[in-house]
């Protein structure tokens, strides 16, 4: 009897800490959005929107290399279609703000901010090795910066690797530009073949479809069952009762992946209407960018970047960008959904190659992620969404190399 009674009360200040430090952490969020607001309304809300997807990105464990990862390592798509699904959604939303901004498409231009970015050698070596990069460190940059939030070491190693990676991608930027990049097309489906905001549309979601069927045969040929929707089955009755299972079921317990990425893909929506879709890169390559040029290491000007758009650019003369606010704001978004859990604790890896892999695989991505002109979020994730080919060709690109990389895993497993 005694020994319950520890127990009970043991839980109840472990919880109580958790709500106190969780609670901390939206006290930061709510103060960076009274101040960002009062220089740019749009900058804060893009921060305020950044905090919950970090959140929702920690809760479901939405994680890009973990989806093509485990798909090649397990035959498991489960993660796979959580990001399909956040496709569908944001495909939908995307096209539907577009027509709005631009309807004829025939006489306008491709819509702002778009991700609609130039498709060729520079989208399949930036996929390739973006995609081997990230399976090699075990997490693309969105999944670095949550579990940096959850107290993962190597995350720190796999941020220096990106950061190394995009410091000589800057480097050799101009050369890309010359040489490569102004010679590459822009392909907006839309425009292509005058198909039109529908036609683009229905293709992307026929596509997205058919991949969806294709992920679950290869779960059945590889034995892997459909995962069962968890139920809770605890019964509420007084508002007390019913307010903490619903604390529960936000803060503690885990969220399945296809919620995630559902959720996800219509906060990149919200984004787009607010200023830009979502990418989390480009805070760190505009500080990177930025420590650079005040050395006097880095090129003064990076050739036609802030023309291409996307998630990387120069940033200017400002740190109050958008980038800075989704890369910064997804950390802190994550720290309250993992404090709020108890899942926040330091967590150092149990061999010590694993910061060397993190290292390693951070450079490729660094690299990868400001050739192609964002990661797995801003080159893929609202790259699709923007019916852009580029995003098309960034995601084989990413499947091979990811394929690449996994085989080189399954050696030093």
């Amino acid at each position: 009897m005694v020994t319950t009674t520890k127990s009970t009360t043991t839980v109840f200040n472990l919880n109580k800490l958790n709500f106190t430090i969780s609670g901390i952490f939206i006290l930061i969020s709510i103060i960076g959005t009274w101040f960002l607001s009062s220089a740019d309304h749009k900058f804060a809300a893009i921060w305020l929107l950044s905090n919950v997807a970090g959140f929702v990105l920690q809760r479901s464990r939405f994680c890009f290399a973990s989806g093509f990862r485990d798909l090649f390592l397990f035959g498991s798509g489960a993660n796979m279609k959580g990001i399909i699904l956040g496709l569908i959604v944001s495909s939908i939303g995307f096209t539907a703000i577009m027509h709005w901004i631009t309807p004829n498409i025939i006489a306008g231009d491709i819509t702002s901010d778009a991700h609609v970015f130039p498709v060729g050698i520079s989208t399949i070596v930036g996929g390739l090795l973006f995609g081997f990069g990230m399976v090699i460190a075990g997490g693309c940059v969105s999944g670095t910066l949550y579990r940096l939030g959850e107290g993962y070491l190597t995350s720190i190693t796999s941020l220096i690797g990106i950061i190394v990676g995009m410091a000589a991608l800057i480097l050799t930027w101009n050369w890309w530009y010359e040489t490569v990049i102004t010679n590459e097309p822009t392909i907006w489906l839309p425009k292509l073949l005058n198909m039109g905001y529908f036609g683009a549309l229905s293709i992307t979601l026929l596509a997205l479809g058919l991949i969806f069927l294709l992920i679950n045969w290869w779960e059945s040929k590889n034995s892997i069952p459909n995962m069962p929707a968890i139920q809770n089955n605890q019964l509420a009755t007084s508002l007390k009762e019913k307010l903490s299972l619903y604390y529960k079921s936000i803060f503690m317990e885990g969220w399945s992946v296809g919620l995630g990425g559902s959720v996800l893909g219509g906060l990149s929506v919200i984004m787009f209407i607010v200023k830009k879709p979502f990418g989390v890169t480009g805070g760190i390559f505009q500080l990177t960018n930025t420590a650079l040029v005040e050395t006097g290491i880095g090129p003064q000007v990076l050739k036609g970047l802030d023309e291409l758009g996307g998630c990387v650019s120069s940033g200017g003369e400002t740190l109050l960008t958008a980038g800075i606010a989704m890369t910064f704001g997804t950390i802190l978004g994550s720290l309250v959904g993992s404090t709020a859990s108890g899942e926040f604790k330091l967590r150092i890896p149990p061999k010590p190659i694993r910061y060397v892999q993190g290292l390693f695989g951070g450079v490729f991505m660094g690299y990868g992620a400001g050739l192609a002109l964002g990661c797995t979020i801003g080159a893929l994730f609202s790259s699709i969404p923007s019916l852009s080919l580029s995003g098309w060709l960034f995601g084989i690109s990413l499947t091979l190399g990811s394929f690449i990389g996994t085989k080189i895993i399954k050696r030093m497993i």
